[in-house]
């Protein structure tokens, strides 16, 4: 696992006395991860049907298993993929649950 990545949280502030939302939901760091980058896939196809600029890069991050909730998004946290915003789109855990596989897009949205 050589990447490091943060795993963000949407949240929603409340307000203690009347209890409703305060705000926009911001997001917040839930935790620090290692990961290792498996594969890049550029979605040309379907940015191309869609009438976008800039196709997605689509990406598997392999990391340990955790629980993962949504909304999440994860963040390069250093590296060429510093900032870099990760849209999760899928996971799978592996056969013998050693590893997690995290499916995302980037470039095509702020998460």
């Amino acid at each position: 696992m050589t990447h490091r990545l943060r795993i963000e949280k949407l949240v929603q502030a409340t307000n203690p006395d009347l209890g409703g939302p305060v705000g926009d939901p911001v997001w917040t760091p839930l935790a620090t991860v290692w990961a290792r980058r498996k594969n890049t896939l550029r979605a040309t196809a379907e940015a191309l049907a869609s009438g976008t600029v800039v196709a997605p890069v689509q990406v598997q991050w392999d990391m340990r298993p955790r629980p993962m909730d949504a909304p999440l998004r994860l963040v390069g946290d250093g590296g060429d993929h510093d900032g870099v915003i990760y849209d999760i789109k899928n996971i799978g855990i592996s056969n013998d649950r050693s590893e997690m596989a995290v499916m995302c897009t980037s470039g095509a949205s702020n998460g």
